[in-house]
Protein backbone atom coordinates (compact mmCIF):
# COMPACT_ATOMS: atom_id res chain seq x y z
CA UNK A 1 0.00 0.00 0.00
CA UNK A 2 2.59 2.27 1.21
CA UNK A 3 4.71 1.69 -2.51
CA UNK A 4 1.68 1.98 -4.22
CA UNK A 5 0.99 5.27 -2.63
CA UNK A 6 4.55 6.54 -3.19
CA UNK A 7 4.75 5.57 -7.15
CA UNK A 8 1.70 7.65 -7.45
CA UNK A 9 3.16 10.72 -5.49
CA UNK A 10 5.97 10.35 -8.12
CA UNK A 11 4.29 10.40 -10.85
CA UNK A 12 1.98 13.81 -9.98
CA UNK A 13 5.57 15.34 -9.03
CA UNK A 14 6.29 14.03 -12.19
CA UNK A 15 3.55 15.96 -14.11
CA UNK A 16 3.11 18.74 -12.05
CA UNK A 17 7.26 19.49 -13.23
CA UNK A 18 6.12 18.77 -16.70
CA UNK A 19 3.65 21.25 -16.68
CA UNK A 20 5.97 24.34 -14.72
CA UNK A 21 8.36 23.95 -17.56
CA UNK A 22 6.09 23.80 -20.53
CA UNK A 23 8.38 25.46 -23.28
CA UNK A 24 11.45 23.22 -22.52
CA UNK A 25 11.31 21.88 -26.09
CA UNK A 26 9.85 24.64 -27.89
CA UNK A 27 13.41 26.60 -29.03
CA UNK A 28 14.31 23.60 -30.57
CA UNK A 29 11.11 23.34 -32.51
CA UNK A 30 11.29 26.44 -33.81
CA UNK A 31 14.96 25.97 -34.42
CA UNK A 32 13.50 22.89 -36.69
CA UNK A 33 11.38 25.06 -38.52
CA UNK A 34 13.78 28.28 -39.53
CA UNK A 35 16.34 25.50 -40.32
CA UNK A 36 13.42 24.05 -42.51
CA UNK A 37 12.44 27.25 -44.19
CA UNK A 38 15.90 27.97 -44.84
CA UNK A 39 16.44 24.88 -46.26
CA UNK A 40 13.31 25.97 -48.55
CA UNK A 41 14.23 28.74 -49.66
CA UNK A 42 18.23 27.47 -50.71
CA UNK A 43 16.64 24.88 -52.28
CA UNK A 44 14.05 27.95 -54.45
CA UNK A 45 17.13 29.65 -55.18
CA UNK A 46 18.85 26.94 -56.57
CA UNK A 47 15.80 25.88 -58.70
CA UNK A 48 16.47 29.66 -59.86
CA UNK A 49 19.71 29.12 -60.14
CA UNK A 50 19.12 26.22 -62.41
CA UNK A 51 16.51 27.82 -64.42
CA UNK A 52 18.67 31.18 -65.23
CA UNK A 53 21.39 28.75 -66.18
CA UNK A 54 18.71 26.80 -68.68
CA UNK A 55 17.73 30.11 -69.94
CA UNK A 56 21.01 31.29 -70.64
CA UNK A 57 21.70 27.82 -72.69
CA UNK A 58 19.17 28.79 -74.93
CA UNK A 59 19.87 31.88 -75.42
CA UNK A 60 23.26 31.10 -76.27
CA UNK A 61 21.74 28.29 -79.04
CA UNK A 62 19.55 31.01 -80.46
CA UNK A 63 22.31 33.19 -81.09
CA UNK A 64 24.24 30.58 -82.57
CA UNK A 65 21.94 29.59 -85.03
CA UNK A 66 21.41 33.58 -85.77
CA UNK A 67 25.56 33.61 -86.51
CA UNK A 68 25.29 30.52 -88.88
CA UNK A 69 22.10 31.96 -90.92
CA UNK A 70 22.82 35.73 -91.06
CA UNK A 71 26.14 36.92 -89.72
CA UNK A 72 27.95 33.74 -90.70
CA UNK A 73 27.62 34.75 -94.36
CA UNK A 74 30.30 33.86 -95.94
CA UNK A 75 30.92 30.84 -98.22
CA UNK A 76 34.27 29.94 -99.61
CA UNK A 77 33.97 28.23 -103.52
CA UNK A 78 37.16 26.74 -105.72
CA UNK A 79 37.34 28.72 -108.79
CA UNK A 80 39.97 27.91 -111.14
CA UNK A 81 40.82 30.43 -114.09
CA UNK A 82 42.77 30.13 -116.82
CA UNK A 83 45.35 32.70 -118.54
CA UNK A 84 46.58 32.93 -122.28
CA UNK A 85 48.84 34.69 -123.83
CA UNK A 86 47.32 36.11 -126.75
CA UNK A 87 48.70 36.95 -130.40
CA UNK A 88 48.99 40.56 -129.26
CA UNK A 89 51.31 39.57 -126.32
CA UNK A 90 48.71 40.28 -123.76
CA UNK A 91 47.23 38.37 -120.59
CA UNK A 92 43.86 37.09 -121.05
CA UNK A 93 42.25 35.68 -118.30
CA UNK A 94 39.40 32.50 -119.18
CA UNK A 95 36.71 31.02 -116.82
CA UNK A 96 36.31 27.74 -119.10
CA UNK A 97 38.93 26.24 -121.02
CA UNK A 98 39.17 22.60 -122.91
CA UNK A 99 42.76 21.53 -122.77
CA UNK A 100 44.09 18.97 -125.39
CA UNK A 101 47.59 17.41 -126.29
CA UNK A 102 49.02 20.67 -127.60
CA UNK A 103 46.46 23.00 -127.88
CA UNK A 104 43.33 24.19 -126.09
CA UNK A 105 39.95 26.21 -126.48
CA UNK A 106 38.24 28.47 -124.26
CA UNK A 107 35.22 30.38 -123.54
CA UNK A 108 33.50 33.18 -121.76
CA UNK A 109 30.19 34.87 -120.98
CA UNK A 110 29.05 37.81 -119.88
CA UNK A 111 25.97 39.35 -119.27
CA UNK A 112 24.85 43.20 -117.95
CA UNK A 113 23.81 43.34 -114.43
CA UNK A 114 20.44 44.32 -115.11
CA UNK A 115 19.39 40.75 -116.50
CA UNK A 116 17.26 38.52 -114.82
CA UNK A 117 13.21 38.19 -115.00
CA UNK A 118 11.18 41.11 -114.03
CA UNK A 119 10.37 39.43 -110.58
CA UNK A 120 13.71 38.96 -109.87
CA UNK A 121 14.82 42.86 -110.81
CA UNK A 122 11.98 43.99 -108.61
CA UNK A 123 11.67 41.80 -105.42
CA UNK A 124 13.00 42.53 -102.18
CA UNK A 125 17.02 41.79 -101.10
CA UNK A 126 17.40 38.31 -99.62
CA UNK A 127 20.18 37.82 -96.98
CA UNK A 128 22.43 35.52 -99.21
CA UNK A 129 25.96 34.50 -98.31
CA UNK A 130 29.17 36.30 -99.16
CA UNK A 131 30.59 34.01 -102.12
CA UNK A 132 34.02 33.72 -101.30
CA UNK A 133 36.52 32.35 -104.35
CA UNK A 134 39.33 30.97 -103.60
CA UNK A 135 40.86 31.13 -106.55
CA UNK A 136 43.61 28.68 -108.58
CA UNK A 137 45.45 30.42 -111.59
CA UNK A 138 46.95 27.93 -114.47
CA UNK A 139 49.01 30.07 -117.16
CA UNK A 140 48.43 27.69 -120.57
CA UNK A 141 50.72 29.32 -122.69
CA UNK A 142 53.48 31.03 -120.51
CA UNK A 143 55.65 31.01 -117.48
CA UNK A 144 57.70 28.70 -116.60
CA UNK A 145 54.59 25.75 -115.36
CA UNK A 146 53.07 26.63 -119.28
CA UNK A 147 51.21 23.40 -120.49
CA UNK A 148 51.97 24.53 -124.09
CA UNK A 149 53.52 27.16 -126.39
CA UNK A 150 50.40 27.22 -128.83
CA UNK A 151 49.12 30.94 -129.27
CA UNK A 152 44.97 30.24 -130.38
CA UNK A 153 44.20 32.11 -133.21
CA UNK A 154 41.72 31.78 -135.95
CA UNK A 155 41.95 29.52 -138.59
CA UNK A 156 41.51 32.07 -142.00
CA UNK A 157 41.76 30.74 -145.42
CA UNK A 158 44.55 32.19 -147.47
CA UNK A 159 43.39 34.80 -149.59
CA UNK A 160 42.84 34.06 -153.19
CA UNK A 161 44.66 36.30 -155.05
CA UNK A 162 43.69 34.77 -158.16
CA UNK A 163 39.87 34.91 -157.86
CA UNK A 164 39.98 38.78 -156.87
CA UNK A 165 41.75 39.43 -159.60
CA UNK A 166 40.00 37.76 -162.05
CA UNK A 167 36.74 39.35 -160.05
CA UNK A 168 37.64 43.13 -160.80
CA UNK A 169 39.28 42.14 -164.29
CA UNK A 170 36.03 42.70 -166.12
CA UNK A 171 33.21 45.63 -164.88
CA UNK A 172 30.13 47.10 -166.20
CA UNK A 173 30.83 50.76 -166.59
CA UNK A 174 27.82 52.27 -166.23
CA UNK A 175 27.05 55.70 -164.43
CA UNK A 176 25.43 55.93 -161.47
CA UNK A 177 25.39 52.60 -160.04
CA UNK A 178 25.72 49.64 -157.82
CA UNK A 179 28.67 47.25 -159.52
CA UNK A 180 29.26 44.11 -157.28
CA UNK A 181 29.36 42.90 -153.80
CA UNK A 182 32.17 41.08 -152.78
CA UNK A 183 33.25 39.40 -148.97
CA UNK A 184 35.64 37.35 -147.20
CA UNK A 185 37.41 37.50 -144.29
CA UNK A 186 39.70 40.38 -145.40
CA UNK A 187 39.35 43.81 -145.10
CA UNK A 188 40.24 45.90 -147.82
CA UNK A 189 41.44 49.24 -148.86
CA UNK A 190 41.92 50.70 -152.68
CA UNK A 191 44.64 52.51 -153.61
CA UNK A 192 44.85 54.66 -156.86
CA UNK A 193 41.18 54.09 -157.90
CA UNK A 194 39.33 57.44 -158.75
CA UNK A 195 36.80 59.38 -157.02
CA UNK A 196 33.94 58.32 -158.80
CA UNK A 197 34.34 54.88 -157.75
CA UNK A 198 33.87 53.79 -154.14
CA UNK A 199 34.19 50.93 -152.11
CA UNK A 200 32.51 50.51 -149.02
CA UNK A 201 31.76 48.31 -145.73
CA UNK A 202 28.76 46.75 -145.91
CA UNK A 203 27.87 45.61 -142.13
CA UNK A 204 24.89 43.46 -143.17
CA UNK A 205 23.00 43.16 -146.79
CA UNK A 206 20.22 45.08 -145.51
CA UNK A 207 22.07 48.44 -144.83
CA UNK A 208 23.10 48.51 -148.54
CA UNK A 209 24.09 51.94 -150.24
CA UNK A 210 21.89 52.92 -153.56
CA UNK A 211 22.58 55.23 -156.31
CA UNK A 212 20.03 57.20 -158.77
CA UNK A 213 20.31 60.07 -161.01
CA UNK A 214 18.19 63.44 -159.96
CA UNK A 215 18.13 66.75 -160.47
CA UNK A 216 19.57 69.15 -158.03
CA UNK A 217 18.27 72.82 -157.21
CA UNK A 218 20.41 74.38 -160.04
CA UNK A 219 18.76 72.30 -162.39
CA UNK A 220 21.64 70.01 -163.36
CA UNK A 221 21.62 65.84 -163.12
CA UNK A 222 23.93 64.25 -160.62
CA UNK A 223 24.07 60.62 -159.02
CA UNK A 224 22.74 61.04 -155.96
CA UNK A 225 23.26 57.59 -153.53
CA UNK A 226 23.06 57.10 -149.53
CA UNK A 227 22.70 53.77 -147.23
CA UNK A 228 19.36 52.19 -146.97
CA UNK A 229 18.59 51.19 -143.48
CA UNK A 230 16.14 48.48 -142.58
CA UNK A 231 14.43 48.98 -138.99
CA UNK A 232 14.78 46.37 -136.86
CA UNK A 233 12.22 45.97 -133.52
CA UNK A 234 13.37 43.95 -130.85
CA UNK A 235 11.39 43.59 -128.01
CA UNK A 236 12.82 43.31 -124.25
CA UNK A 237 13.17 44.66 -120.98
CA UNK A 238 13.40 48.82 -120.38
CA UNK A 239 16.51 48.49 -119.22
CA UNK A 240 19.65 47.17 -121.34
CA UNK A 241 19.89 43.41 -120.77
CA UNK A 242 22.75 41.51 -123.02
CA UNK A 243 25.32 38.43 -122.98
CA UNK A 244 27.64 38.52 -125.14
CA UNK A 245 30.19 35.15 -125.65
CA UNK A 246 34.02 35.34 -126.47
CA UNK A 247 35.83 32.19 -127.33
CA UNK A 248 39.36 31.35 -127.84
CA UNK A 249 40.41 30.82 -130.86
CA UNK A 250 38.54 33.78 -132.15
CA UNK A 251 35.75 33.31 -134.38
CA UNK A 252 37.03 34.11 -138.25
CA UNK A 253 35.68 37.76 -139.28
CA UNK A 254 33.83 38.94 -142.16
CA UNK A 255 33.80 41.67 -144.23
CA UNK A 256 31.67 43.18 -147.06
CA UNK A 257 31.88 45.61 -149.48
CA UNK A 258 29.90 47.19 -152.33
CA UNK A 259 31.91 48.71 -155.14
CA UNK A 260 29.95 51.31 -156.88
CA UNK A 261 29.98 54.17 -159.64
CA UNK A 262 28.75 57.09 -157.93
CA UNK A 263 29.56 59.84 -160.99
CA UNK A 264 27.58 60.59 -163.79
CA UNK A 265 30.33 59.15 -166.18
CA UNK A 266 29.99 56.13 -167.91
CA UNK A 267 33.87 53.91 -167.92
CA UNK A 268 33.00 51.63 -170.41
CA UNK A 269 35.69 51.32 -172.48
CA UNK A 270 38.04 52.22 -170.16
CA UNK A 271 40.72 50.44 -168.11
CA UNK A 272 42.33 51.07 -164.90
CA UNK A 273 44.89 49.94 -163.55
CA UNK A 274 45.03 49.95 -159.46
CA UNK A 275 45.90 48.14 -155.82
CA UNK A 276 44.06 46.65 -153.86
CA UNK A 277 45.11 46.36 -150.09
CA UNK A 278 44.01 43.51 -148.03
CA UNK A 279 44.56 42.63 -144.15
CA UNK A 280 42.07 39.42 -141.96
CA UNK A 281 41.57 40.22 -138.44
CA UNK A 282 45.01 39.98 -137.29
CA UNK A 283 46.23 42.66 -139.67
CA UNK A 284 48.24 39.84 -141.77
CA UNK A 285 48.17 40.91 -145.17
CA UNK A 286 49.35 41.83 -148.60
CA UNK A 287 48.94 44.38 -152.14
CA UNK A 288 47.61 42.65 -155.17
CA UNK A 289 47.96 44.53 -158.42
CA UNK A 290 44.57 45.17 -160.45
CA UNK A 291 43.93 45.66 -163.75
CA UNK A 292 39.96 46.49 -164.55
CA UNK A 293 38.33 46.85 -167.82
CA UNK A 294 34.96 48.36 -168.06
CA UNK A 295 32.38 47.13 -170.56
Amino acid sequence: MKINLLFFVLVCIAFLFSCANPKVNAPSIEKKNIISQTNVTDTTNENSAIQTDSSTSALEIINSSLNNTFLDKSKHTPLTLYRVLNYKGDTTLWKSCHIEDSTFSCNNTHETPSCGTFSSRFSLPVLDRIEIYDTTFINLNFGKDAITNYIPMARIPEFDRDSVANLFSSLPGEPCTHILFYSSNYSLEPIGLPDNFMLKPVYNFEDYYSTHKKTDDTGNEVCYFNQDYRTVTSFGYIDDCSVYYESLPERKEYFTYQFLNISLRSYKGSTLTWKLVYRDQYNRGDTLDITTKFE
